[in-house]
Order: structure tokens, then C-alpha cells, then sequence
């Protein structure tokens, strides 16, 4: 039995080589910028951060690149911190924003900013 155990354990290794040779860095490692929960019950606080893409919302980070607080202060303003020259270097080794984040970046004029979509009204009905 152990020497079946090794065999497999061998051809699981050779396996895992051929996958690391076959499939590019970037497809194997992805890099997301991403925001990760904080806060209480219907009051909300993010932090942004660079994560591995498999790892779960508010599992491990590789670093901390800012806050986002969504509810309004007092002169209604939604509070922003951002590290630039980090999220600048993180997005030209390649790693990808989410949705959000990156309409944050677009905001904050790091990346371009996504056009908005306008809805059309819907067509009245004939009676």
C-alpha cells in the first residue's frame, strides 16, 4: 500500500508540473483589487485590498491599499483613502479590479471611467 501511495503521490507531482508549465503565471496566480467587508449590521465600512482570486471576501489579503466608507458623514460626503502608487503598481503587474473598484479607480481618476448606462422608459401600454 505505501508503495502505491507514493506512486500516486509522484504522478499527482508530475501532474501538477505539467499544469505550472502549461497554463501562464498570470491565469495560475490572479491578482484581485477588491473590497473586503468591515463594519456592523446595515452600516457597512471596506477596505480595499490586493488578494489572491480564490481566496474567500474577507479571507487573507496580500496588502491593504485603502478604506471606503459608503454611508454619508455629516456634509454627505463618502470618505475614499487610497494608496495610488500601490494600486498603480498592482495594476501594472496585472492584477484585476472588481466591478466596483474599478468604478472607485474611475472616480478617483485612476483608471478611465465606465460610461453609465441609461435605462430607457418603458413603452406605455395600448389599452
Amino acid at each position: 500500500p505505501r508503495a502505491a501511495m507514493n506512486r500516486v503521490g509522484s504522478l499527482w507531482a508530475a501532474s501538477l508540473g505539467l499544469l505550472r508549465a502549461a497554463v501562464p503565471g498570470t491565469q495560475r496566480d490572479m491578482v484581485r483589487l477588491r473590497l473586503q467587508r468591515y463594519g456592523r449590521k446595515n452600516l457597512p465600512f471596506y477596505r480595499l485590498v490586493a488578494a489572491d482570486a480564490k481566496s474567500p471576501r474577507d479571507g487573507r489579503c496580500i496588502e491593504y491599499l485603502g478604506t471606503y466608507n459608503p454611508n454619508p458623514n455629516k456634509h454627505d460626503e463618502k470618505l475614499v483613502t487610497l494608496n495610488v502608487e500601490r494600486i498603480k503598481y498592482w495594476l501594472v503587474v496585472g492584477a484585476q479590479p472588481t466591478e466596483t473598484v474599478a468604478k472607485l479607480l474611475g472616480n478617483c481618476s485612476i483608471l478611465p471611467a465606465k460610461p453609465m448606462r441609461h435605462w430607457k422608459e418603458p413603452k406605455e401600454k395600448k389599452a
